[in-house]
């Protein structure tokens, strides 16, 4: 069986709420958004587990200026139990003086995802950058 339109609402409301959490530096409810071993890979980088992922998250709300990810195009695959979601990611900052936006980075998520007691997490996140 394929994915509920409850499931899919879900899954896209984990992904706006993982983006915010990363944005504004909201490191609890961006470890919340994997599973407890989840994984974000990104070039050159991978981050294992709530307690890396919390990190992470603090680390980059403080490394750059009004990060704004915006994703886009997502699809999303299943069933109720597992999933799969593909989505174009731009991600923005601020930047300069006086301050502009400048887009940091362009790219897809390929993703895997699990629901654990009703609730939707990212198992593995992976962002492959355009070049």
């Amino acid at each position: 069986m394929g994915l509920t339109i409850e499931d899919q609402l879900a899954i896209q409301g984990l992904t706006a709420r993982y983006n915010f959490a990363i944005d504004l530096g909201d490191a609890e409810a961006f470890g919340a958004a994997f599973v407890e071993d989840g994984v974000l890979n990104m070039p050159g980088q991978e981050v294992k587990g709530r307690p890396a992922l919390e990190e992470f998250a603090r680390n980059f709300a403080g490394s750059v200026r009004a990060p704004r990810h915006v994703v886009t195009n997502l699809v999303i695959d299943g069933d109720g139990t597992s999933a799969t979601l593909k989505a174009y990611l731009s991600l923005s900052i601020m930047s300069g003086e006086p301050a502009q936006p400048t887009i940091l980075a362009v790219g897809l998520y390929d993703d895997t995802l699990s629901k654990e007691d009703g609730t939707w997490r990212f198992v593995q996140r992976t962002f492959n950058m355009d070049s």
